[in-house]
């Protein structure tokens, strides 16, 4: 694979991630720092790149390349040219200077005395958003009824203990801190992100945004490099939520693993940062369950559960057509009712995905529908947007069949 197309994989996923409906700048840059790797021009820090990724956006397809994102993609012929790119790009974004510190959101030195706190209305993000508008978007989710619920509550705890600090009263169940526990595909990261802003409008954190880590962002092989691991990633967290998934995994039984000095770690910088830190950890349930009792300090400190329910097939089936829709895409009358039954049928397989096995339908889908405009080797306008009965896959059933022999699926209890 070519310097080029390992960059453009890279800054695609890195969109993709994040939610983001377009391949920026921002994103090949992210892209040139993972695929050089040791080779990044001085200056050009890692984690302030992953910064600009951020906060996440709202699409659900495959993002398209800008075209200021082609032309630099298109430089990129060596890994000379890699590394030039880099650079000036590091220089645009960041301010890196290409031989010391990346400068990132800060003012000049002369103005540094001037800068000044804005006084914000409780209710308003630095953004400029209202928590009304957030949680407007909590509701427009598909499904996800008694989650909308339990965010309301977590955030009228969080609402009652500002108020109460600021008259001089002592808080109730302080803790900013939640627990998520649900099947894969179940809207568990995108609530997450929506938390972390109402956490920004009502005051409680100061920058509202969301960084994602799993085990291997948290845990080193050898003795004494997991805590560094862990205070980057707390340290980018700062101001908003840091979401771990599968969180349960940091408690591994085997006597040499670093996961417990992570989760001990963890405990000792929620202490230290308990003005500016939320943490989200997320999990099957009973494994999640085993992963608190690990240690004393997350039991005390994780003191508010969500739990996220599978999709019916009617919700399976508008999470369909939401994409769809985003897509520009109608899909017949037939093809809608054959999603409910297909729905249906995936929905008794084992490792099911929720939302992201609807994702994972509608790109086998648009596939489909691509394969079938071309038979004849010329697009019709009409097939552009127009996703068919025959342009559905089917349920894989002996895939299904072979993960319910092998246990896939956490084992319930």
């Amino acid at each position: 694979m070519s310097i080029r197309e390992q960059v453009q994989d890279e800054a695609i996923a890195g969109a993709k991630s994040h939610s983001h409906a377009e391949v920026e700048l921002r994103h090949v840059l992210w892209g040139l720092v993972v695929a050089l790797d040791g080779r990044v021009p001085p200056g050009i820090d890692k984690a302030a790149v992953r910064h600009l990724l951020e906060p996440a956006g709202t699409a659900a397809v495959t993002p398209t390349v800008s075209s200021l994102a082609q032309q630099e993609l298109d430089k990129l012929t060596s890994t000379d040219e890699a590394m030039a790119v880099c650079a000036d790009l590091g220089r645009r974004l960041l301010g890196a200077t290409g031989g010391g510190s990346v400068a990132v959101e800060s003012a000049p030195a002369a103005d540094q005395a001037a800068v000044v706190e804005p006084q914000l209305d409780p209710h308003t993000s630095v953004a400029g958003e209202t928590t009304a508008q957030v949680l407007a978007e909590l509701d427009a989710l598909v499904g996800l009824g008694p989650v909308k619920v339990a965010v309301r509550r977590l955030l009228a705890v969080q609402r009652m203990n500002a108020e109460r600090r600021a008259n001089g009263l002592p808080e109730v169940s302080p803790s900013r801190h939640v627990v998520f526990t649900g099947d894969p595909g179940t809207g568990k990261t995108t609530v997450a992100r929506l938390i972390a802003r109402l956490y920004n409008t009502i005051g409680i954190a100061s920058r509202g945004h969301l960084v994602e880590a799993s085990r291997a962002d948290l845990v080193a092989g050898y003795v004494g490099q997991t805590a560094l691991k862990v205070q980057d990633v707390v340290g980018r967290a700062l101001g908003g939520v840091l979401f771990i998934d599968e969180a349960y995994s940091l408690a591994g039984s085997d006597r040499v693993d670093f996961g417990g000095e992570a989760i001990a770690e963890l405990v000792k910088l929620m202490e230290d940062h308990r003005q500016d830190l939320a943490i989200i950890v997320a999990g099957y349930p009973e494994l999640m369950r085993d992963f608190i009792e690990s240690n004393p300090g997350l039991r005390s400190r994780f003191t508010h559960y969500i739990d996220f329910p599978d999709y019916d097939t009617s919700e399976l089936v508008q999470i369909f057509l939401a994409l769809a829709g985003q897509a520009q895409i109608q899909v017949t009358p037939d093809a809608t009712d054959r999603l409910a039954s297909l729905f249906g049928e995936a929905r008794q397989t084992a490792n099911f995905g929720n939302a992201r096995f609807v994702r994972s339908t509608f790109e086998q889908a648009f596939a489909n529908m691509a394969q079938r405009a071309l038979q004849d080797d010329r697009i019709d306008t009409t097939e552009l947007a127009e996703m068919t009965l025959a342009d559905l896959p089917t349920v894989d059933r002996e895939r299904s069949a072979l993960e319910r022999r092998i246990g896939f699926r956490a084992p319930a209890n």
